[in-house]
């Protein structure tokens, strides 16, 4: 399964860059990864979470059933989509197969991508095992 971040137009300071290229790194271990401005043409198969400061709130064992559940459903890929400064395009919110918020505080885009990144990450370690996540 592939895993796609829609980040938004626009480019991330250079210490976001650097941060998305380590989590992308680590996260390449279990799933490709990549990231894009733009949302793709979602296939029929593809998962799509929107990310909204209003969306479902998950703790990381929560998220990490996400990832399984999209696993398990053959998504192909499994897309996370940040919403934009004035929030997320009705396109996307209709598409979406799920709407999650990544925190009861509005987070800016650089920070969106970061933490979804490292618990993208999380997920992927929580499934394997992994000490990374020695929470709960």
């Amino acid at each position: 399964m592939d895993i796609v971040v829609v980040t938004g137009p626009g480019r991330a300071p250079r210490w976001c860059e650097d941060a998305c290229a380590d989590w992308c790194t680590r996260i390449s271990r279990s799933f490709p990864v990549r990231l894009q401005p733009e949302p793709p043409r979602f296939p029929a198969r593809a998962r799509v979470i929107a990310l909204d400061e209003r969306g479902e709130e998950r703790d990381s064992r929560g998220f990490a059933a996400l990832l399984e559940e999209a696993i398990r459903a053959g998504a192909q890929p499994l897309c996370f989509v940040i919403g934009g400064p004035y929030g997320l395009d009705e396109a996307v919110r209709a598409r979406a197969d799920r709407t999650l918020r990544l925190s009861a505080l509005v987070l800016n885009h650089a920070v969106a991508r970061v933490v979804l990144l490292e618990q993208i990450y999380r997920a992927c370690a929580i499934r394997a095992g992994s000490p990374y996540h020695h929470g709960d």
